[in-house]
């Protein structure tokens, strides 16, 4: 497992699976829990979301940087080859802006 998480931080998976799995779907998968989340919780349930949401923002950093960096071997690579690297640049613009969403929404939290 060690060795995945390395991998995929340095940027060594293939762009498709990076954006699509690691910047889409596990995110995705991961707010599951906060869909359940109600305005009345038990202070032990409270406890965990918050727990939780730390580890959300952490992990969804982890898995930005790494895409974005998978997207900028992608981009290196293409032009290397003199090749079109349009969806490289064009996955480091969606990541960009999906970092700056999370950023805001942390934000909007903490100053609510």
């Amino acid at each position: 497992m060690e060795k995945e998480l390395k991998r995929y931080w340095e940027g060594k998976y293939p762009l498709v699976q990076s954006y699509w799995i690691g910047c889409i779907l596990i995110p995705i998968v991961l707010s599951i829990p906060f869909v359940f989340v109600t305005g009345n919780v038990s202070s032990g349930a409270a406890f965990f979301f918050i727990i939780y949401w730390l580890f959300l923002i952490g992990a969804n950093a982890f898995l930005l940087i790494g895409g974005f960096k998978s997207a900028t071997i992608y981009v290196k690579e293409k032009q290397r080859k003199k090749q079109n690297s349009g969806w490289g640049i064009a996955a480091q613009i969606l990541i960009v802006l999906a970092g700056i969403y999370t950023v805001l929404e942390v934000l909007k939290v903490l100053l609510s």
